[in-house]
């Protein structure tokens, strides 16, 4: 382990706006609870390494998919994560209205495998589960009645008719399949907010969404996992409290996806976690960096573990003890030592993160000495400082600032969109740093032990520099 070799590492200055001492010498961190639920959510194509063109999100299931999931688990069963909830294991948006014909004999065959690997592994499943959207489109074109006016990419909440077919997907699912519980998103897709609905605050309307839902798995599988995943929620206003209160009775974890309880300070965040108690507040660890399926795994090198861990330490603090950590890409390494940096923290929340990430890239590397392991850390400090210091804090997914997409969803052409959005003085900076890095990478070719890794990144810093050069000029 890295504390056993690097016991004379001292006094490293890693970045430019943080000196941080690193102290090897002793391996504790005086130890603390770890996070109840160490989750790991997103699309099945998040986590492969390579690009896909189709239309996202892609829900194709392959033997090389496989594979890479294969790959996420055992990270996921070796640094103690404990759940992991895999979207587009059935459709995409379209349940067929005979349920059961969704998927064919060998989808649902992998699907049993998917679910299996993981139990292998002590990794509890979650089925992402869209409640009254995501999934209900042909439903919703085949049968107008359930359709909302002002939204129609759901059902009306109003209509009771639209009940039963969130029913019939949700005894599909727990019925057939060996699942240890279900992550709820009501409002990825907005609401029903016309007719009868309109009378219903945003929030009180998704509380009576998911209380439905909350109450029929319960009657049915009072054991499972029961999560409500906040995407496009705002839990920012005060006034929502007793809505959000109502929405998470008999609930396990609710995620605050951009942590907008933090809008309003750090107080009333606190105030939320206990309200909603028993049920535990988490976030999906932002800021993320969401591997767009269509751009190619080396064209960009973007980690965030001082950003993101920090927010973990901090919403630990506050008494939050739940995270459906964003899916980040393998193949990718950036996210990957961002990710296993993730999941030392929601195991041991007063880690030290330069001592974490220090573990991380020495497992990942094998730097033969001090000097190659210090200039890791300073490559991998750098370049998330460049990033953050020129990336505009106002550019936006749409939703909330912390979820940084690298180019839209739906396009198929990989892009350096996110350098676009930079100021071009920004992308200039970013641009030497890049080159800067690429060259500190390049005299690390005789100093680390696992050279297919530090080919990796080498290619990703050298895409990375040309990517917003070009785009300076």
């Amino acid at each position: 382990m890295l504390i056993q070799q690097k016991k004379n590492l001292l006094g490293i200055r890693i970045l430019p706006f943080v000196t941080i001492t690193l102290i090897l010498v002793s391996c504790s961190s005086s130890q603390i609870e770890p996070f109840i639920h160490r989750g790991y959510l997103g699309w099945m194509i998040d986590m492969s390494r390579t690009k896909n063109m189709e239309d996202w999100p892609s829900v194709k299931l392959d033997s090389a998919l496989l594979n890479d999931y294969i790959e996420t688990l055992d990270f996921l069963e070796l640094s103690g994560m404990n759940e992991i909830t895999p979207w587009g294991l059935f459709t995409n948006k379209y349940w067929e209205p005979k349920v059961e014909n969704t998927i064919d004999s060998h989808r649902e065959s992998m699907v049993r495998k998917i679910i299996d690997l993981a139990h292998q592994r002590n990794i509890k499943v979650m089925c992402g589960m869209g409640v009254y959207s995501w999934g209900f489109d042909k439903i919703l074109n085949e049968n107008p009645e359930i359709g909302c006016e002002c939204n129609p990419e759901v059902m009306d909440l109003t209509v009771a008719m639209s009940w039963e077919w969130q029913k019939k997907v949700l005894d599909y699912v727990m019925d057939n399949f060996d699942f240890d519980g279900m992550s709820l998103q009501s409002a990825d897709r907005g609401g029903c907010f016309c007719g009868e609905s309109e009378k219903y605050a945003e929030l009180e309307y998704h509380a009576i969404l998911n209380q439905k839902s909350v109450e029929y798995i319960r009657s049915k599988k009072k054991d499972f996992v029961i999560g409500i995943c906040g995407w496009g929620m705002n839990f920012s206003n005060p006034q929502d409290l007793e809505h959000i209160v109502a929405m998470t009775k008999n609930v396990d974890y609710l995620i605050d996806v951009g942590e907008t309880a933090l809008f309003p300070g750090k107080s009333y965040r606190e105030k939320l976690i206990a309200a909603i108690a028993p049920c535990n507040y988490g976030s999906t660890a932002i800021p993320n960096i969401e591997p767009i399926q269509a751009i190619p795994r080396d064209f960009y090198f973007i980690p965030t573990v001082h950003n993101t861990g920090q927010r973990l330490i901090n919403l630990y603090k506050d008494g939050g003890r739940a995270c459906e950590t964003y899916a980040r890409t393998r193949g990718n390494p950036g996210d990957k030592v961002t990710v296993e940096v993730i999941a030392q923290l929601l195991s041991d929340p007063n880690k030290e993160i330069n001592i974490a990430l220090a573990e991380v890239l020495t497992e990942m590397y094998i730097p033969e000495n001090d000097g190659a392991l210090a200039t890791l850390l300073e490559i991998y400090n750098k370049a998330e400082n460049a990033f953050f210091t020129n990336y505009p804090k106002n550019n936006n997914n749409g939703q909330y600032h912390d979820i940084i997409l690298l180019m839209p969803r739906n396009q198929k052409e990989p892009s350096s969109r996110y350098i676009e959005y930079m100021t071009p003085d920004a992308r200039r900076k970013y641009a030497q740093t890049m080159e800067s890095l690429n060259a500190q990478a390049s005299q690390l070719v005789n100093q680390v032990g696992d050279q297919q890794n530090l080919e990796l990144l080498l290619r990703c810093l050298s895409n990375a520099y040309n990517e917003s050069r070009k785009l300076a000029q």
